[in-house]
């Protein structure tokens, strides 16, 4: 679960700024907070804001830090990505803070870096009364040290030689200790493994144009998930009955153009059986999974069951079905995730393509689940998630942007609201902030554009 996440001098974030799922006093919706060794979090929260406000740079800023773990070394052309409207902003360092709990354990990681030097990193284990240090890394005046938590040295000089060693020969200055760690030396440290799992599995985040690889293979092979799609899609009126799989051999498809491409893949794939790979139909545009499979390369496909005028199944290509059903089917993994499994999903522009009335369906269905296991964490426009029957006051955020055109974010747990408030009706009219402010189009003068024939 995430708790907290800090950014600093990154993308439109000029300042230090935090966003939180800490709950705060309201009695609303109480199996929202989860509570782990005296620390609290929530498992729903809605962003929003205006168009350039900052809400999907707050992703980006998570996901950067995610992909930093996972390649285990930092990006290039760091200055790029600094906060570019203050010349000072341009000679100061990017940080970044999270804290998360992951097998019964909080963590709070944290990376400072500038172009292409780490000047600090250090990962702590959170507790209520004080943090306990797992390691620390810093450099100054281009000297590198690290520090792990005291009994890793005590009464060990092999160890004390090794962090000596680790810190002048072993790591590179632009490679994350944690990443590092994790690749060479995890049996020697419980934590390392735990925390990097979570920034690489159980931390997942899906951007407006994201398409889920594999779908059809997952569907295929995972009875569980295929029966959750089959048990939703039809709540949703999609006109879908249930999901299929369509499974043939690699030679079925005769398009020589395509062909081409898959031989290339199917070797690919011999080789590493383990894996997919997902290819697309240039001519329906469908997405098609390619496995290995018991000794012979085959692809899969979904297909969506309709019922004809006279109630016979009627099986569709996903590519027939419109963009807002493809995205409902797309979504399926996150949602299965959020209600079985202790999964974080961060979810930029949740509602693209889908109807107000759907979307709302399907985020009170997960804030209604007293079982869900997972958290949800998405940016929106639509106004009709803002009812307190759904969102608790503090799971909902606001990103602003200010007259420096840096981005500050809140809750709308600031404010003084009453329990039956009309939290949408406030919204819209600018009560709480986090909507555009727009010029009176009269006042455009758009008719001096005018081209006479």
């Amino acid at each position: 679960m995430l708790i907290r996440f800090v950014a600093k001098n990154i993308y439109s974030f000029k300042h230090q700024t935090e966003f939180n799922l800490l709950p705060n006093k309201t009695q609303r919706l109480p199996h929202h907070k989860v509570s782990n060794k005296g620390i609290d979090s929530l498992r729903l929260s809605a962003i929003y804001g205006a168009n350039g406000s900052g809400k999907s740079n707050l992703i980006k800023a998570i996901t950067l830090l995610k992909s930093m773990v996972v390649s285990g070394s930092l990006i290039d052309n760091v200055s790029d990505i600094k906060f570019r409207l203050s010349e000072e902003n341009t000679i100061t360092p990017i940080s970044l803070a999270i804290e998360f709990f992951s097998n019964s354990k909080n963590y709070y990681y944290t990376l400072t870096f500038d172009k292409d030097i780490i000047l600090n990193e250090s990962l702590v284990e959170s507790k209520k009364e004080s943090d306990v240090l797992i390691f620390e890394r810093n450099n100054q005046n281009d000297t590198q040290s690290i520090i792990f938590y005291e009994d890793y040295v005590k009464n060990s000089e092999k160890n004390k030689l090794f962090v000596e060693v680790l810190a002048e020969k072993l790591i590179l200055k632009n490679e994350l200790l944690l990443s590092f760690l994790n690749s060479k030396y995890k049996a020697e440290f419980n934590d390392i493994s735990t925390v990097f799992n979570w920034f690489s599995e159980t931390l997942i985040i899906i951007k407006p144009n994201s398409i889920p690889a594999g779908i059809a293979h997952y569907l295929d092979t995972n009875d569980g998930l295929k029966d959750f799609a089959n048990d939703l899609l039809p709540t949703l009126n999609t006109g879908i009955i249930k999901l299929s799989i369509d499974k043939k051999a690699m030679e079925h498809f005769s398009n020589s153009e395509e062909q081409d491409k898959l031989r290339t893949l199917a070797e690919d794939l011999k080789k590493a059986p383990n894996q997919l790979s997902s290819v697309r139909n240039k001519k329906t545009g469908e997405e098609m999974t390619m496995v290995y499979e018991n000794d012979e390369i085959c692809i899969k496909t979904v297909l969506a069951t309709h019922l004809n005028d006279r109630g016979i199944d009627e099986n569709f290509p996903i590519a027939m079905e419109s963009d807002g059903t493809k995205r409902l089917i797309d979504y399926i993994p996150a949602l299965n995730g959020i209600i079985n499994h202790e999964s974080v999903y961060l979810i930029d522009e949740i509602e693209r393509s889908i109807h107000p009335l759907t979307i709302k369906n399907i985020i009170s269905k997960i804030s209604l689940d007293s079982k869900a296991k997972g958290q949800l964490i998405f940016t929106t426009h639509e106004s009709s998630l803002l009812d307190q029957d759904i969102l608790r006051t503090d799971e909902i955020w606001f990103a602003q942007k200010d007259i420096d055109g840096s981005s500050r974010l809140y809750s709308l747990s600031d404010f003084n609201i009453h329990n039956t408030a009309n939290i949408e009706n406030g919204y819209l009219n600018g009560r709480y902030g986090g909507i555009p402010f727009l010029s009176n189009l009269q006042d455009l003068n758009w008719h001096k554009y005018e081209v006479s024939e």
